[in-house]
């Protein structure tokens, strides 16, 4: 893969990630208390999907400097750890992204009307916020190779 190619890899994803984003706060509003199972469900998935578009991104990185991200049961974490350490994420990204690595796990195995809303909630009024800091933090990374 050249330097390009990851370029337009993450461009892709960014505009996913934007996309899902979208579809995120068609759903949520700041100013709305009450959520149906269906809205919550809704809003829990985009989060997971828009934590999926950044672990995509990263992946590609890691790839592209030939780091060995193979499929294992917690290949997640192991590429987080990775991330971290060789300063792709940085240590406040890095602790974040661990949230919605968490909430990603509990997503999964657990029922929608389990999830306590108000950690939900605390991750997406977060991502806009993070995504603008992770294309930052992919731009310098992209602009040192």
């Amino acid at each position: 893969m050249t330097t390009e190619e990851l370029k337009r890899s993450c461009d892709e994803e960014f505009k996913k990630i934007d996309r899902i984003t979208d579809e995120l706060f068609s759903v949520y509003r700041p100013d709305k208390t009450d959520y149906t199972i269906v809205e919550q469900a809704a809003v829990a998935a985009f989060t997971v999907n828009i934590y999926r578009g950044f672990e995509n991104i990263l992946k590609q990185m890691l790839i592209f400097d030939k780091l060995d991200i193979a499929d294992s049961p917690d290949w997640h974490e192991k590429m987080l750890k990775k991330a971290g350490e060789i300063g792709i994420l940085p240590p406040e990204l890095f602790k974040t992204f661990s949230r919605y690595l968490a909430f990603r796990n509990y997503f999964i195995y657990t029922y929608i009307f389990d999830i306590k809303w108000g950690e939900l909630k605390a991750l997406v009024e977060a991502v806009q916020n993070i995504i603008v800091k992770f294309k930052t933090e992919v731009e310098e990374y992209i602009q040192t190779i």
